[in-house]
This record gives structure tokens, C-alpha cells and sequence, in this order.
């Protein structure tokens, strides 16, 4: 037996020094991040938000493309968007939809005490409307980050590939749903994650890959 197999299979304690160690060292949270987890719960918004090394994950994936427009499917408190917005240069934008009216103000609110309010636009709607319409005609994203309502996965990623430039990337959380992607036949949300994956991994546009960090983060590049 190898000692990754070890890892892997045997040793869940491991598995989670080995995260605290590159939370620790890649991905700390700074008070604004340790207060946006603490606020989404008392402002009574779901804890679902990703975790600090899949944040650190999507800055270093929006640097590493130079990024300069990124879309947010899900805003949710504001978590995410605060780690993406962060990789953003000087002059980027984040356009991040958000379905819900209380969630997006959440959200603003904890934009603007993380110092990135100037380079975050917040649209309220249902995200397939909005990308069906105001931004159906909008110039190439250099990057999307989907994690909005699981059911609506590949329509997210059908569009995202007619709208990211060459060279840029496509993101999606939860790739692997808490481990149900590979065991539960009847969930209507593993399904559509299903559907999503299986397209991302045979579409001749796309480079594509999951990051097997937190729950998998499906990541595509633009051909």
C-alpha cells in the first residue's frame, strides 16, 4: 500500500491536517472573511458558502488567466465574490446575480467593508433571465464562476462557453456533491451536475478538469 493510498482511504485525520495546513499557510481568512462567515449566519442566510481553500483556489485561477472581467453565477453573502474580486487587477470588474433581494444586500454590505465595492456589480434576478438578457450581447468574460441553483448547471455552462474569450476559464462548485456524484442515481442535482461534467469533459472547446480541493471545482479552459 502507498503512502497516498494511505492518505487517501485510510487516514480522514490526515486529510484534515493536510487542509488546515494549507489553510494555514495559502488560504488564511482576514477579519473581513472571518466576519462574512459569522454575519451570513446571523443575518439567517444558509451556510453554504465555499471554503477559504477553495477561495484562495478561484483568486489564483482568476490570476492565473488575468482575469479582468469575471461573472458570478450565485453571490450568495458576498464570500466568494470578496476572493475572486481580490484577484482581480487594477480596473477589473466582478459582475455578480444573485436571485434573492436580501442575499444581494447582504452581499454589498460585505463588498463594501472588504474594500472591493468599486470593481463589484450586483444584479439582482434569476440568473438565466439575466444572462438570456442584459448580458446575452455582453463583451467575452475572461472567467465564470458558476455556483447558483444546481437544476440550471448546464445551461450555465452552455452559455458560459459561447461567452468566455479563448484562452479563459470556466469554474463550477460543487463538482463533486459531498461525494453523491458517484452514488446517487435519483437526486435531480447530481443529475444536472452530471450533465454538466460529462459535457465540460467532451467538448473539443474546452480544456477541462476537477481541482479535487474542498467539494471539486470543475475547471475548463477556452480553446
Amino acid at each position: 500500500m502507498t503512502d497516498l493510498h494511505r492518505i487517501l482511504t485510510f487516514a480522514p485525520d490526515v486529510q484534515r491536517n493536510l487542509t488546515a495546513y494549507v489553510r494555514q499557510w495559502f488560504a488564511p481568512e482576514d477579519d473581513v472573511l472571518r466576519h462574512v462567515r459569522q454575519n451570513t449566519v446571523a443575518q439567517g442566510l444558509p451556510e453554504i458558502q465555499i471554503r477559504p481553500e477553495e477561495g484562495q483556489m478561484l483568486q489564483f485561477l482568476t490570476a492565473a488567466v488575468g482575469a479582468r472581467r469575471v461573472l458570478e453565477l450565485g453571490t450568495l453573502a458576498g464570500y466568494s465574490g470578496i476572493w475572486l474580486a481580490r484577484g482581480l487587477p487594477d480596473g477589473g470588474t466582478l459582475i455578480t446575480l444573485e436571485m434573492d433581494p436580501k442575499h444581494a444586500r447582504v452581499a454589498r454590505d460585505h463588498f463594501a467593508l472588504a474594500g472591493v465595492a468599486d470593481r463589484v456589480e450586483v444584479i439582482e434576478g434569476v440568473a438565466l433571465d439575466t444572462l438570456r438578457g442584459p448580458l446575452a450581447d455582453a463583451e467575452p468574460f475572461d472567467m465564470v464562476f458558476i455556483d447558483a441553483d444546481k437544476p440550471s448547471y448546464p445551461d450555465y455552462l452552455a452559455w458560459a462557453v459561447e461567452h468566455v474569450r479563448p484562452g479563459g476559464m470556466i469554474t463550477a462548485h460543487n463538482a463533486f456533491r459531498s461525494g453523491w456524484l458517484v452514488s446517487a442515481d435519483g437526486d435531480a442535482k447530481v443529475q444536472a451536475t452530471r450533465q454538466m461534467l460529462e459535457a465540460m469533459a467532451q467538448d473539443d472547446r474546452l480544456v477541462s478538469t476537477i481541482v479535487p480541493v474542498g467539494d471539486g471545482i470543475a475547471a475548463a479552459v477556452v480553446r
